[in-house]
């Protein structure tokens, strides 16, 4: 199976962590007193800073796992069993392919027809 190599993983692990991170971490921190309430701790900063911290901690584990997934053979297993970068059907298709002139398009051809578009300066 031919899956092409993840374009901008560092943006990839940042984007984990916006779309984890921080909506966990405000949740988080917003559950929080009822938590402590409920778990009858008293309340000091080392409890406040333990369950922070471990927001924290599911933060970033979740930003390591989306770059271990965008390692390429990874990337090539995970396609393998359908949680790829690209659909199982599409590697498929283009492992099938044995040049780059077989490949399968990946845009529509244009209906435009530029030479009757294009407005011709007048020559002097």
């Amino acid at each position: 199976m031919v899956v092409e190599p993840i374009w901008f993983s560092a943006q990839r692990v940042l984007r984990t962590v916006v779309q984890v991170g921080i909506p966990a971490f405000l949740t988080f921190a917003g559950v929080l007193p009822v938590i402590i309430d409920a778990l009858g701790l008293p309340v000091d900063g080392k409890v406040y800073l333990w369950l922070v911290s471990a927001a924290a901690v599911v933060t970033a584990v979740a930003a390591g796992l989306s770059r271990v997934m965008a390692i390429p053979t990874v990337n090539r297993w995970l396609t393998a069993v359908g949680l790829g970068s690209v659909p199982r059907a599409i590697a498929k298709e283009q492992a099938a392919a044995k040049s780059p002139e077989l490949q399968p398009a990946q845009f529509e051809p244009s209906t435009i027809d530029y030479r009757t578009e294009q407005q011709d300066e007048p020559r002097q």
